[in-house]
């Protein structure tokens, strides 16, 4: 593995964090695997290789003595990064999506009485 920053990681291929429990990866893994299925995806390439993926990494990270050797050697190359807040704007409030003025909620939670 290289040290490239963009480098894909298993956990990446799952979409989970690399904090993430055997049952949280086992519901990525099934709900990946089955948007990806090519039963729903006749004739795509791109589905067939995405499952191919998520099945390689679904292999290595539910078996916990293979997790702990891949973590060990993504450890090496790059420090893990939580996927929350990935690319998040970090200062205050957060930006809107569109340059619209932000609406106020139509409900407030208000303290009890």
């Amino acid at each position: 593995m290289s040290s490239d920053k963009t480098e894909v990681t298993l956990y990446d291929a799952l979409e989970v964090s690399p904090r993430a429990s055997a049952l949280v990866i086992k519901a990525a893994y099934r709900c990946l695997a089955q948007v990806n299925h090519p039963d729903k995806n006749s004739g795509s390439a791109a589905a067939s290789e995405r499952l191919a993926q998520i099945n390689h990494a679904y292999s290595v990270l539910s078996d916990p003595d293979k997790r702990r050797r891949y973590d060990q050697t993504i450890e090496r190359h790059d420090h893990l990064v939580d996927r929350r807040g990935k690319g998040m704007h970090t200062g205050g409030r957060p930006r809107p999506v569109v340059d619209e003025p932000l609406v106020s909620r139509a409900f407030v939670f208000r303290p009890l009485t």
